[in-house]
């Protein structure tokens, strides 16, 4: 299992922050892979979330499964395909306008043995590039 994390500070409230991230609608903006996202179900636990687009050349539709709802402080989901991927964030309020993010993703890139190292390389590069324009998009709307 591949672990990548990421830290970012945003200038924006940490319910901003958290309304942003837990919705599918925004995902678009900020995950340079995800060309549309939507949702099954209320929000919270067990929510699905279906995003489509492409990573490491292939074309994909995601499903992922909320399995962490704590507003506003944490989030995550899984996903079991194309390769089983789990990702945790983690909010911290440091003041009224500004909000501390860390995000963990881990991914089992073992159905990937003669490419693992490429797509390593490229799940880090897309989680930083969606770390960097979760912060714009946050400071931007905030």
């Amino acid at each position: 299992m591949e672990r990548f994390e990421e830290q970012r500070r945003a200038e924006a409230p940490i319910r901003h922050v958290w309304d942003i991230l837990v919705s599918a609608e925004h995902a678009p903006e900020w995950v340079p892979f995800v060309s549309t996202a939507t949702t099954r179900g209320e929000p919270g636990i067990d929510r699905v979330q279906v995003v489509s687009g492409s990573l490491l050349g292939i074309r994909m539709d995601v499903e992922q499964t909320v399995d962490t709802w704590e507003p506003p402080n944490h989030f995550g989901w899984t996903a079991p395909d194309p390769f089983p991927v789990r990702l945790r964030v983690d909010l911290s309020e440091v003041d009224s306008a500004t909000t501390d993010i860390t995000a963990v993703i881990e991914a089992d890139l073992d159905r990937f043995p003669v490419g693992r190292r490429i797509a390593a390389r490229t799940v880090k590069r897309q989680f930083r590039k969606s770390a960097d324009a979760l912060v714009e998009l946050l400071e931007r709307t905030a």
